[in-house]
């Protein structure tokens, strides 16, 4: 041979040999590893011979992997062993596409046993829950070491609905849908008040796994979570999110990953927070000495988030929480009903609650009723430097939006705020407000002296410290109606160029499982020909020495704006008149559907579009709709004059099986009242008459048809007579033939 060709032909068969090896990482290395009701843990996990659970795919699961769950009920925790090393080896969970997968946090029970008239018990070996009994994990509040009294981690359903946890078994035997537990050496007995309903007979079932998907190993990166339905989580409150006994668990939890992908899943009734895509809590994240896990500064191993597309109903703290959640991305979630039982009012409940989200953006989410006296809809607190707020749809929570601690820029632009007590800033600085809609908010208001806090090297988490004072707020080409711009005071400075109050009027929201829309009138004269909100125009903020995330140029639909003759306001294409504007669902975007109640299951008929609510007498502010409207930051009240006979009653529009109702009273309470019921409202007939009342939240069992229910004053517990925040009648239609 030639040494010409022999020289080519050893050139050659190297390449001949590695050509038939599969480069690391590539599509050959890749697997779909199958699970179903049908499985085993013990086959391979293809299709044909797939795993039982999702948690055995979860620990074989690789790199570039993608794990399909088949269409059932699966009661168990997932917990990856391993995440993904980039965005072309993600680990991908998913829907299979042919059916429902539900993963559930609870466990079915079928062996209650009547303990007297309605109420029924269980009692439970220690090693039913194996190391978490979440009947004997209190609810942590306010700093170390206090807990929320009567409260634990625990939770009772009957047909996927949650029930109200009681402090003593005479609560549960007076009051229908509650429970109360008792944990006793190695076992635990639970009592719950089924309203007439056999648990035996039904679904009935409690939590008992603290998490649903969410790994042990921290920090793991590059996971997407995708379809699932995840119910019933047993989480913990996270107050102060300090130390990990108060650190955030979420029924989904990044723990500390990176990039993670949580979208198009429907989350229910969590007992605490939904999701969780932070740190954990400030020790893990070295804001604090102890054991530091991922130090905040190194924002390469942790962040960077996309929470999107998710229906999230229910959850007691809060839907979506992060402390050092770094460059995330929370949008198109649709969050209704957060701490609806109004069982927590601690510092961490809100729609959507984030601690140092530097960089982010919370956009185009649907966030509807949420209750408790410290609670926002969107909730920017400590750090959260260089983030926007855009797109919005917040209704019906005690604060609209609540910016805490914080140096900005935040830009909170192109939102609608409807019917929420306060638009609040507390020690803050560097907020603006561009083109949003303000609807019956209560007070919009700075508060605050100042307080130490950190401002950060733009696009960085390095940190510095000072007072948030002096303070300064800009308010740009917003509408305003039911309530007043903050005027400048000392140390609090208010720019306002372009706002209008008093334009707005008849407003109505029309909603449905699917959509929202909203229907206004405008009076549009003067109010366009306005200056776009830029960067420039703003200018750079003291200390965090840079401007809002970008300019305002598109509307709340996303459209251009006409810089040339802009109008105040989220909407482009508002005119002088009515208006209607579909708001909901975005365009583009698939967000889950909120699944409907068993037919068999009470709803509340006080929230149908029939119903009605009359009062022996109501003020102008005061009305008797307001117990009706599914706002806590609404009520009734009675004439102060302290007339003890007044009364309110709903008017169902129909006959209804009335099976219970619950009383939501302000401080204004009745120590002593009549339930009535009644198909005329003229001849009452009582249902059960309260001696002792103690206000807060009173659960009363019906179990009769009407069309009226009444609450009949007998003695007022205060001086300044009765007030309801909400009147909730629940019932079910009467079938044909019974009526």
């Amino acid at each position: 041979m030639k040494p010409a060709l022999r020289l080519i032909t050893l050139a050659i068969i190297p390449l001949l040999v590695l050509a038939g090896v599969p480069a690391l990482g590539s599509a050959l290395a890749t697997r779909t590893i199958h699970v179903a009701k049908n499985g085993n843990d013990a086959n391979a996990g293809t299709q044909s011979a797939p795993y039982l659970t999702i948690n055995k795919a979860a620990q074989v699961a690789e790199p570039g992997d993608t794990v399909v769950v088949h269409s059932g009920l699966y009661r168990e925790t997932v917990k990856p062993a391993r995440g993904g090393t980039s965005e072309s080896t993600r680990i991908t969970y998913t829907n299979a596409g042919d059916g429902e997968v539900t993963i559930k946090g609870s466990e079915e029970i079928n062996t209650w046993v009547r303990s007297s008239g309605n109420v029924w018990s269980v009692t439970l070996p220690g090693t039913f829950f194996g190391d978490y009994n979440p009947y004997a994990t209190g609810q942590p509040q306010g700093g170390e070491g206090g807990f929320f009294p009567g409260y634990t981690a625990g939770d009772v359903y009957l047909s996927e609905q949650a029930y109200y946890e009681k402090s003593s078994l005479t609560d549960v035997q007076a009051g229908p849908n509650t429970w109360f537990s008792q944990v006793s050496g190695s076992s635990t007995t639970i009592w719950a008040n089924f309203n007439g309903a056999d648990p035996n007979a039904k679904l009935a079932e409690i939590n008992v796994r603290r998490q649903i998907f969410a790994p042990d190993a921290w920090g793991l990166g590059y996971i997407t979570v995708r379809g699932f339905t995840m119910n019933q989580a047993a989480g913990t409150y996270s107050d102060f999110p300090s130390s990990p006994s108060r650190r955030q668990a979420g029924a989904v939890s990044v723990n500390g990953g990176l990039r993670w992908i949580i979208e198009n899943n429907i989350i229910l009734n969590a007992r605490t927070i939904a999701v969780d895509i932070g740190l954990g809590c400030d020790e893990w994240a070295g804001n604090r000495p102890g054991t530091t896990r991922t130090n905040f500064h190194d924002t390469a191993k942790y962040g960077s988030h996309i929470v999107r597309d998710n229906y999230i109903g229910k959850a007691g703290q809060s839907g979506i929480a992060g402390v050092f959640s770094w460059n995330s991305e929370i949008m198109y979630n649709r969050i209704e009903d957060t701490n609806y039982r109004n069982e927590f009012s601690g510092a961490e409940t809100a729609p959507i609650k984030v601690h140092y989200m530097n960089e982010g953006l919370i956009k185009g989410n649907y966030l509807k009723n949420s209750k408790g006296t410290n609670s926002a809809g969107i909730w920017t607190d400590w750090g959260n430097q260089n983030v926007r707020v855009t797109g919005n749809i917040v209704l019906n929570t005690p604060w609209g939006y609540y910016a805490e601690a914080v140096f900005g820029p935040i830009l909170v632009d192109n939102n609608v705020f409807i019917g929420d007590g306060d638009i609040r800033t507390l020690d803050a600085t560097g907020i603006v407000y561009a083109n949003n809609l303000f609807i019956d908010d209560g007070q919009i208001h700075t508060d605050g002296t100042g307080r130490d806090a950190y401002y950060f090297q733009p696009g960085t988490m390095n940190e510095t410290t000072a007072l948030t004072a002096p303070e300064k707020f800009f308010w740009y080409n917003n509408l305003v109606q039911g309530s007043t711009l903050p005027d400048s005071t000392t140390d609090h400075t208010q720019v306002k160029e372009g706002d209008f109050t008093n334009v707005v009027s008849n407003v109505r929201t029309t909603a449905t499982g699917t959509t929202m829309s909203l229907t206004f009138d405008l009076g549009a004269t003067g109010i366009s020909g306005l200056t776009p909100v830029t960067q420039a125009r703003v200018g750079v903020m003291p200390k965090a020495n840079q401007s809002i995330a970008a300019d305002v140029t598109t509307d709340f639909f996303g459209g251009a704006i006409n810089t040339s003759h802009m109008m105040a306001g989220p909407f482009a294409a508002a005119k002088n008149g009515t208006n209607t504007f579909n708001l909901w669902p975005p365009a583009g975007q698939t967000v889950p559907v909120p699944p409907a109640p068993p037919a068999d299951v009470p709803v509340n008929l006080s929230l149908n579009s029939s119903a009605k609510a009359v009062a022996s007498y109501q003020d102008g502010t005061y009305l008797a709709s307001n117990a009706i409207d599914g706002n806590s930051a609404t009520r009734w009240s009675s004439d102060h004059s302290n007339d003890p006979n007044a009364w309110i009653y709903v008017d169902l529009g129909a006959r209804y099986n009335v099976s219970s109702v619950s009383l939501s009273w302000e401080a204004a309470f009745a120590s002593a009242y009549k339930l009535q019921v009644s198909d005329n409202a003229a001849s009452w007939t009582d249902v059960t008459s309260v001696t002792a009342g103690k206000g807060a939240v009173e659960s009363l069992s019906v179990g009769r048809a009407a069309r009226y229910v009444r609450m009949q004053g007998v003695t007022p517990a205060t001086q300044w007579g009765y007030s309801l925040y909400e009147f909730e009648v629940y019932g079910t239609p009467i079938s044909a033939g019974t009526a």
